[in-house]
């Protein structure tokens, strides 16, 4: 989705990314104020009425008039248009707010330079006493900080694999680059794509990529940006169709193309030839004006491309390299590198075995040897390994120790040790920064700061997170690698989750999504699309999750990593029981590798799609197999255990509740006082379950999600009907009736409600809203919650 651009005076506003600038300078405005200033530049011909704001921002009607002019004043503040001035956002008295000032739309593919500032929250408003009301009987107060921590660890639970997958995808697929002796300047950008390789044997398929590596090298070490690896492969992948060697056969037009879209000023499409015992490498350079090509020979491929590099750098009137020619250790580790690059695990450990008994404890190639085991699902071998790297001090280069230390953080990142990850990373960055202020090492630094960030996400510290992955993310841009900045994106999108800040997180996860499809990055498009559509269910966009979902479905073929497949799968099956695909969802589940079907996240989608199918009997059969653990480890999944389960002691149990729990429980998450309330309701008396599912709307107003506030109304609605307060009910369903038209739990309650007061042709129109979103579920049964 794109949104245009809006300008007004030294200001411009950016909606797709949810950015205020003044003069280049992006503003901290809190989200709410943001939005608001974001809906009425969108609706400036003509004025907004109050309901109108409340219900377009906030998602619902009861928010009070002390709330909107607090949020506007800050609003207006940020805009300079305080006080009786009035020349932006105009009162309309007695009815709402117009904006007044002219607005010029801009062009939403036009780059924009704003100074990046640290993500803010929108900080707590200041009411009058009188205006928070005390918790009425049988209410909770408001949630510890001890189960908002709770919370947030179930939350980063449910996406860690995914997030800690990709904080350590450098590991896989990141060899160690020559380093770099002065910064890059901007426009200086090369990419150098796969070496073709004219010679005999499969031996010397490592070329392809090793010498481009070693291309590159040489290149940063000129003062020259160059476009990362794993970015090149996705950019000429359209490329290996073309039947040809370094030469014009190759095709301006693809090649012009490519240049195109990689952004870098310069395209190199390398060839090399084995002529008896010499090799001659081939460097044809393109940029927008000329296409033009260098040779040299030596007695190996590297050999060849230093001079050849070095020739072409001579040509461009650039300082050379300080590079010395090639070693052989450094032939081994490129070598190394290639094959590492490609995924041929065993070759690489071919060659490490082969090298020469010093050049095995050689610390760079202690290093590789830590990424193969890694990669093997090693990680005793591969944290021995990495220490080995470490061991001689300050005599190890610093970016091999840096590489080493991010390798003993991503290991532990893998066993669950945090805080040990953090301090890895930490170390890696005083490493990095130490030397030139890490000017010189913008990917390492991205990664570091990347995998640091991860860790304190599973520490809950999701401020630092936040902050960590920025620096990630800038690091990258600057680095020129736009995937793994998507890639980080895609991180920050999840945090936003974890903070109920849906609308931004997808907002990250569509900027990404566009950055991995360009590039045909297709595990982690698929992996973000999938949590996009978990993203689009808690803002109660079923039919939006069904589209994101079903790309992800379209990609899995191309994916071999198990633990993808399997969030894949899950996500589907999730997102077909909120449509009502019940037949998807079990083909789904179905479809989970054998090796991890019986995870505990797939007995509860189990039971869900029991409960839609109304097969109460095999629902609490599936509860009776949930340990009690299980459901402690994920509270935002202890609704359907609930709801499933036929014996209360056992909810209690789930629930750490004693036999007869108190009038006013302790504090919850939002899913835990929900899956309270939900217990009362079933088990209970209606007027402590009445009590209880306020206290659960409470909470989600503060801290839940729009899907959390629906799922808490809707068992309100249930409530009251039960005890027959059917005008009650009527007006909790007012306030969701917005939804109806979307999700079948809100057409079922509005079809139910009006049955009850006997407005037949309101039911009519209802029922044939929940026909039409039922899919393959029963009206005659109240919809899972």
């Amino acid at each position: 989705m794109r949104f245009t651009r809006y300008r007004f005076g030294e200001f411009q506003l950016d909606p797709a990314v949810r950015e205020l600038s003044r003069s280049g300078e992006r503003l901290a405005l809190p989200l709410k104020s943001l939005e608001c200033v974001v809906y009425l530049v969108t609706h400036r011909e003509r004025a907004v009425g109050r309901d109108e704001l409340v219900s377009a921002v906030w998602g619902r009607a009861d928010v009070s008039d002390t709330v909107i002019t607090q949020t506007m004043r800050r609003a207006r503040k940020a805009l300079d248009d305080a006080g009786d001035r009035q020349t932006m956002i105009r009162t309309v008295p007695g009815f709402g707010y117009r904006w007044a000032a002219p607005v010029e739309e801009v062009d939403a593919s036009a780059p924009l330079a704003i100074a990046p500032v640290a993500p803010q929250i929108d900080p707590p408003l200041r009411l009058p006493v009188t205006a928070t009301p005390l918790p009425a009987s049988g209410s909770s107060p408001p949630a510890s900080p001890l189960w908002h921590r709770r919370y947030r660890r179930a939350a980063a639970g449910m996406v860690g694999l995914m997030i800690v997958g990709v904080a350590v995808a450098w590991l896989m697929r990141h060899p160690l680059k020559t380093p770099t002796t002065q910064a890059a300047a901007v426009d200086e950008r090369v990419t150098v794509l796969p070496v073709t390789v004219e010679a005999p044997g499969p031996e010397y398929s490592w070329v392809r990529l090793g010498a481009m590596e070693y291309a590159a090298g040489r290149l940063r070490g000129a003062a020259l940006k160059v476009t990362p690896t794993e970015q090149t492969l996705h950019l000429s992948a359209p490329l290996e169709q073309i039947d040809g060697s370094a030469s014009p056969s190759l095709g301006q037009a693809d090649l012009q193309a490519v240049l195109k879209r990689s952004g870098a000023r310069w395209l190199i499409v390398p060839g090399a030839e084995r002529i008896g015992t010499q090799w001659r490498v081939r460097l044809r350079a393109l940029d927008g004006q000329s296409d033009t090509s260098v040779e040299a020979q030596g007695d190996t491929p590297l050999q060849a491309m230093a001079v050849a590099t070095d020739t072409w750098l001579r040509r461009i009137h650039r300082a050379l390299s300080h590079a010395a020619a090639p070693t052989p250790l450094q032939e081994r580790l490129q070598r190394i590198d290639a094959e590492l690059d490609a995924g041929q695990l065993e070759a690489a450990r071919e060659q490490i075995l082969a090298a020469p008994t010093g050049a095995r404890e050689a610390p760079a190639m202690l290093v590789r040897e830590g990424q193969l085991e890694y990669r093997g699902g090693r990680m005793d071998t591969a944290l021995a390994l990495f220490t080995r790297g470490l061991a001689g001090g300050m005599q190890v280069p610093g970016e091999i120790r840096a590489k080493a230390m991010m390798g003993l953080g991503s290991v532990a990142l893998r066993q669950a040790r945090y805080r040990d990850a953090q301090q890895h990373y930490t170390d890696a960055l005083d490493v990095l920064v130490a030397a030139d202020g890490g000017n010189n090492q913008q990917e390492l630094l991205g990664n570091a700061y990347n995998g640091r960030g991860v860790a304190r996400v599973q520490q809950d510290d999701l401020e630092g997170a936040v902050s960590d992955l920025g620096l990630a993310r800038v690091a990258m841009r600057r680095s020129g690698d736009v995937v793994s900045a998507a890639m980080v994106g895609s991180n920050l999108g999840r945090i936003e989750g974890i903070r109920n800040h849906w609308p931004q997180a997808v907002q990250e996860f569509e900027s990404a999504n566009e950055v991995f499809a360009r590039f045909q990055v297709h595990d982690y498009l698929a992996a973000t699309l999938a949590a996009e559509a978990s993203a689009q269910l808690e803002l109660v966009q079923p039919a939006q999750a069904s589209a994101s979902i079903a790309r992800a479905m379209a990609l899995r073929d191309r994916i071999e990593d198990g633990t993808l497949i399997r969030v894949i799968l899950t996500a589907q099956a999730r997102v077909a029981i909120a449509n009502g695909a019940l037949q998807d969802a079990s083909d789904a589940l179905q479809g989970l590798p054998a090796a991890i079907s019986d995870h505990g996240a797939t007995t509860r989608l189990r039971m869900s799609l029991a409960l839609a199918r109304g097969d109460r009997a095999d629902a609490a059969r599936l509860a009776r197999q949930l340990p009690a653990s299980a459901v402690e480890a994920d509270t935002g999944d202890v609704a359907i255990a609930v709801q499933a389960t036929d014996n209360v002691d056992v909810a209690r149990r789930w629930l750490h509740l004693t036999p007869q729990p108190p009038a006013a429980p302790p504090a919850q998450a939002p899913a835990a006082t929900f899956a309270i309330a939900l217990m009362q309701h079933r088990f209970g008396a209606p007027a402590s379950a009445l009590g209880l599912a306020d206290s659960a709307l409470a909470v989600a107003d503060r801290d839940g999600s729009p899907n959390d506030r629906l799922r808490a109304n809707l068992l309100r609605a249930l409530v009251l009907l039960d005890a027959g307060k059917v005008q009650e009910a009527t007006a909790v369903l007012g306030e969701l009736e917005g939804y109806a038209k979307a999700d079948f739990r809100v057409a079922w309650l509005a079809w139910t409600v009006y049955n009850r007061r006997g407005d037949a042709a309101l039911a009519r129109n209802a029922l044939a809203q929940a026909q039409a979103l039922r899919g393959q579920r029963t009206l005659t049964l109240p919809p899972v919650l």
